[in-house]
């Protein structure tokens, strides 16, 4: 309640002309309301570690680096500069930048020596020390075919494949025969990755020299490796046993897949758009902001999800309709490597606006754990992004919008 109200303040406070204080920004960065902050920071100059964490949030990362490194260099040992080491990691693990990464966990580790809770994070990330730093090729437009699916045709250091694009991937993934198969090393690591349903999962790491995809070729790939038991990969054939996860996606720039069998990869084409920003990056999360009964409500955008799944904050914040309309039930949600049962309330069907488009989930299963991150309501996945006639990303201008039916 006390970041709605703060919400609420800020738009009248705009209307009368007003500037937000310092106390109002600080609430809204504590609770992760990067929109928002970033209106109120239109208003208002505000502190470089919040203009470099909405930056950061949005997707413009040049001003992101820029104000995150000068928060470090006028204050290295105050707490913006941890803020801000943390928020360029994120930052580093996402563009797939691992030598950034290591790099600069190595300098918060060493300007914060006695902050224990480093020492896990240096264990979790551990896994990518040694790698390299992704290069993206030149940006391209081109079209391809898909087969009624989300898998794009590839080829890594000249072997054909077909993999899967997730947004909800922090790297892309693959299986050990498909690593064998095109010939990459698999190396030995120490580190974890979280999967969909909560639990954590070991991996080991392969580095593709080039993929090419259309006429883009991108070297420096980095693939987390999994046994071929595990799931997504024993239900898939040879050569689809991969996941393009966001370190790819995002040298995309714009992503359309529609309907008819096409996706559509467009070059960067600036900032500009006409609608408002409805996509931003949460610590290590891509989140959308979905309209539900009047309110925005930000959700994990998943493409990797076949379906939508609601957590204990949606249950919480809208108590009453699950009481009049839900019944309990359990539900299985799916990660890699691990699958597991959650009880749950189920509810008929409710409406969700999705990038301009109703979009119907029926049934709707709301989980009673919180399974994602604490900020979010749910992880949304390609059965209400399939519901128009095409959807698109743009991480240029952090949009994603779904096209109706004709």
């Amino acid at each position: 309640m006390r970041a709605v109200a703060t919400c609420l303040w800020i738009a009248l406070s705009a209307a009368a002309g007003e500037e937000p204080a310092p106390s109002d920004l600080k609430t809204l960065y504590d609770a992760h309301q990067w929109l928002e902050l970033r209106q109120a920071l239109e208003k208002v100059q505000g502190p470089a570690l919040y203009r470099g964490a909405v930056a950061s949030a949005f997707n413009d990362t040049r001003r992101a680096e820029n104000l995150l490194r000068s928060v470090i260099k006028s204050a290295p040992s105050s707490g913006q500069a941890y803020d801000a080491y943390e928020w360029l990691e994120h930052l580093y693990l996402r563009t797939g930048q691992y030598r950034r990464l290591i790099s600069t966990m190595e300098q918060r580790s060493a300007a914060f020596p006695n902050k224990n809770e480093l020492a896990a994070e240096r264990q979790e990330l551990g896994a990518f020390r040694g790698l390299p730093d992704q290069e993206p090729g030149k940006p391209r437009s081109f079209k391809l075919h898909h087969e009624g699916n989300i898998f794009l045709p590839i080829s890594i250091n000249g072997r054909p494949a077909r993999y899967f694009f997730d947004t909800g991937a922090m790297v892309s993934c693959m299986s050990e025969s498909e690593a064998r198969r095109i010939g990459l090393t698999i190396h030995e690591t120490a580190g974890t990755l979280g999967t969909a349903t909560g639990a954590r999962t070991g991996f080991r790491t392969a580095v593709a020299a080039e993929l090419t995809v259309g006429g883009m070729h991108v070297k420096n790939v980095t693939f987390a490796v999994f046994p071929d038991d595990q799931q997504p990969w024993s239900d898939l054939k040879q050569g689809q046993r991969g996941i393009l996860g966001r370190p790819l996606l995002m040298t995309f720039h714009n992503l359309r897949w529609a309907k008819d069998g096409t996706v559509e990869i467009r070059s960067r084409a600036g900032r500009k758009h006409p609608q408002p920003s409805n996509l931003y990056f949460d610590e290590d999360n891509l989140v959308l902001l979905a309209g539900f009964e009047r309110q925005k409500i930000p959700l994990t955008l998943d493409t990797g999800a076949e379906t939508t799944d609601l957590y204990s904050a949606f249950a919480n914040q809208f108590s009453k309709l699950l009481s009049e309309s839900g019944k309990k039930d359990s539900t299985e949600v799916q990660g890699v490597g691990h699958t597991e049962n959650f009880d749950s309330i189920t509810v008929p069907q409710l409406t969700f606006q999705i990038g301009g488009l109703d979009t119907v989930l029926h049934p709707a299963h709301v989980l009673l754990k919180q399974i994602g991150p604490k900020w979010c309501l749910g992880n949304l996945g390609l059965d209400l992004l399939e519901q128009g006639r095409a959807f698109k990303m743009d991480f240029d201008s952090m949009t994603v919008e779904l096209e109706p039916n004709p």
